[in-house]
């Protein structure tokens, strides 16, 4: 029993441990591809508070909160906790028929799931139920690598050209919608992106200290800027919401809401659980690093719980930000400590300066990443 409570202890130590391995390489490398992580978790923060039907600034407050904690606590070098896809639209599925869409007890009942459903994966990881993700074959990790790099694909060609697409349309829709309204391409947000493309091919030639995908991304948005590409259509980030996140006014003790939720927060902390870790694996396979499911569990529940507290929403690990974390030089979770804190900055001082990056630059990084 003693030897089981400590074993328990030493899964919140992890920050520890964390900072024990810096090097002044590893902090270098680790803040460039922070820094680059930071610009993609920006906007995608923003657009799945939207598809989860929240708030843009419900994201932004889960990129801050969620991001950093899931980094601390975690087992992976390159996870990238925070809002996702499939957590917005579990989310919303989960809420839409407990609470009205977009009213303020909508908000805060989506921090109260996030809260739930990090509990629940918390006291999974200190129960040691991380084996069963043991049972995850190594067949399904390599097909969801794949899918999701497909999908991750598929979801860039809206951006790139400039071709409105529903959130969250699959892969065969985007393909059709997109062969049906090629007159509606627009070429000077294309040549946009294939610019950013070429880059972040040609760049490592030149140097590989600083990421690809940054240099392009540094080099393109002021060209962009100079030659007020912005009047010709191609679209920004825009500006960025300031401000701190605030404490949830969590309903807490109203226990009917509670009842009814706690199906969907289990199907959120399962569904979370299987695709971070799934994602861990699918780089550690590049890596070599060996991930703890347990201390992967810890840090996806503390990561839900910080930010359902601090007004957040139910979060995941990211498969294209993490594979992006890896592909920019990452070594350690400290990429991810800077991604998070890079979208703070992003809200007080670099704000101005990110809102004239182009999306159709993020598009082609995230493409190229896929």
């Amino acid at each position: 029993m003693l030897a089981y409570l400590r074993s328990s202890i030493t899964l919140f130590t992890q920050p520890l441990r964390l900072v024990r391995s810096f090097t002044l390489d590893t902090l270098r490398a680790d803040f460039l591809a922070g820094l680059t992580v930071g610009l993609v978790l920006l906007p995608q923060s923003l657009a799945f508070a939207i598809l989860g039907g929240l708030p843009p600034i419900v994201g932004l407050y889960s990129a801050l909160t969620a991001t950093i904690a899931g980094a601390l606590w975690g087992s992976s070098s390159h996870l990238n906790s925070g809002p996702t896809n499939t957590a917005a639209i579990i989310t919303l599925s989960v809420l839409a028929p407990v609470t009205t869409i977009g009213s303020n007890e909508f908000v805060t009942t989506a921090s109260l799931i996030a809260v739930m459903a990090g509990i629940i994966r918390l006291i999974m990881g200190v129960a040691r139920l991380g084996i069963l993700v043991n049972f995850v074959s190594d067949a399904v990790a390599v097909g969801f690598t794949a899918g999701a790099g497909i999908l991750i694909l598929s979801n860039q060609i809206g951006p790139l050209l400039r071709i409105d697409l529903p959130p969250g349309t699959g892969l065969l829709t985007t393909i059709t919608e997109t062969a049906n309204h090629l007159d509606a391409i627009h070429w000077p947000s294309l040549a946009v992106g294939m610019a950013t493309i070429a880059l972040i091919v040609l760049a490592p030639r030149l140097t590989r200290k600083i990421p690809a995908v940054l240099i392009s991304i540094v080099v393109v948005s002021p060209v962009v800027w100079l030659l007020d590409l912005k009047a010709q259509g191609v679209r920004v980030m825009g500006p960025v919401p300031p401000g701190l996140p605030p404490l949830a006014n969590l309903p807490i003790f109203d226990l009917d809401l509670i009842a009814h939720l706690l199906n969907g927060a289990l199907a959120l902390a399962i569904i979370g659980l299987v695709e971070a870790v799934a994602i861990a694996r699918a780089i550690a396979g590049y890596t070599g690093q060996r991930i703890d499911s347990n201390q992967e569990f810890v840090g996806q529940g503390l990561a839900n719980i910080v930010s359902g507290i601090f007004s957040g929403m139910p979060c995941s690990g990211s498969f294209n930000r993490s594979a992006l974390a890896y592909q920019a030089g990452g070594k350690t979770a400290f990429t991810a400590v800077v991604s998070g804190i890079t979208v703070l900055l992003a809200t007080t001082v670099l704000g101005p300066l990110l809102a004239e990056v182009p999306r159709a630059a993020l598009a082609s990084a995230l493409a190229v990443t896929a």
